[in-house]
């Protein structure tokens, strides 16, 4: 969509919040940290009513109490990719259905001879550098548009100079597309950890209603998306969850896995232990966004869904060993979960 008079920006929506779940741990978790949620929803409305034009968002986001350069880059980064994200999704969704029909990127068929982990691997892998480039061709089409008519490429030539300047995003080598791509790619790593962690709870159901277990699954992943940076990658450390490497398309070894399954009134589903969640700050930052998927509608959903189809396409949802009752994989409530060396607040 082109045309910054129709453009409607919606903000991912929290769930409400039982006592003691994962959800309300990891939010006090944050507060513990020092951290509060900039709200980006109203950033965005701004955006789009000024066409994409970001002049003054300095001033809005700091609302009258400065923050540290860092963390204003941090936090403006995100809400630029979370703006220029509603442009990306939908051109995603249409390449990632047109690879399943065409049975071509991930979909075409495995090299023989793997392990189902390497198949997971290799799916991991595919997956990244097929969303990889999208990513280059939605961003050279985007430096094609002319300017008045797309807010879209308005906020996108403002960004791309704003991270070349960016002296928190030059230290890590980033530039728009190449954070883009880190960040996508780290949402396609944790909607196969799901799978990963289906497997090694040994959940062996058939595809349809394993399908549904891993749908129902789907707001762990939001709640996690919907922390700081910091936060997320500690836990992930915490939880072994991290990809080896630290990159998003290496496989996490499935030590102490982060999820538990749990049978509800809907049926089965995983949950995330909260035993791993521990407060993290830089010590210099008050401000986090979340990832900027979570702030684009169904965007989560999406590499979900993929990541799924996937799974399905090449049969690597069920468990090569005998599985074992339900059960035996929740989590004990008594049992202090292991004491893990973490970086400190600066």
């Amino acid at each position: 969509m082109d045309g910054g008079a129709h453009l409607r920006l919606e903000q991912g929506i929290d769930g409400g919040e039982a006592d003691g779940s994962f959800a309300q741990l990891y939010r006090h978790a944050h507060g513990k940290a020092g951290l509060s949620r900039l709200g980006v929803a109203a950033l965005l409305d701004w955006l789009t009513g000024r066409g994409g034009a970001a002049d003054g968002i300095d001033a809005r986001i700091e609302d009258g109490a400065p923050i540290t350069p860092d963390n204003l880059d941090r936090v403006k980064g995100n809400v630029f990719l979370a703006f220029l994200f509603h442009d990306l999704r939908e051109k995603l969704r249409a390449h990632m259905a047109a690879e399943k029909a065409a049975g071509t990127g991930p979909f075409m068929p495995l090299p023989p001879g793997l392990s189902q982990a390497q198949r997971l691997n290799w799916l991991r892998s595919q997956s990244c550098i097929s969303l990889n480039r999208v990513l280059d061709v939605w961003a050279a089409d985007l430096a094609g548009k002319p300017m008045p008519a797309c807010p879209f490429a308005r906020l996108a030539r403002f960004a791309q100079g704003f991270f070349k300047g960016s002296a928190l995003y030059a230290r890590a080598d980033h530039d728009m597309v190449s954070i883009s791509k880190t960040g996508s790619n780290t949402a396609l790593h944790m909607c196969f950890s799901l799978v990963e962690a289906g497997l090694h709870l040994r959940l062996d159901l058939p595809a349809a209603e394993w399908r549904d277990a891993m749908w129902r699954s789907r707001k762990e992943l939001k709640t996690l998306a919907a922390g700081s940076l910091g936060m997320i990658v500690t836990f992930l450390h915490a939880s072994h969850l991290e990809p080896e490497g630290e990159s998003a398309v290496n496989p996490t070894s499935g030590e102490a896995c982060a999820f538990r399954i749990e049978e509800t009134e809907d049926g089965v589903r995983l949950r995330l232990d909260s035993r791993p969640i521990q407060p993290f700050s830089t010590g210099h930052d008050r401000l986090y966004t979340g990832c900027p998927a979570f702030h684009v509608a169904g965007m989560i959903e999406m590499y979900l869904d993929w990541v799924l189809d996937l799974a399905i396409h090449h049969g690597v949802f069920r468990p090569e060993r005998p599985a074992m009752p339900v059960a035996a994989f929740r989590a004990p409530a008594a049992v202090p979960y292991p004491a893990m060396a973490m970086g400190g607040d600066d």
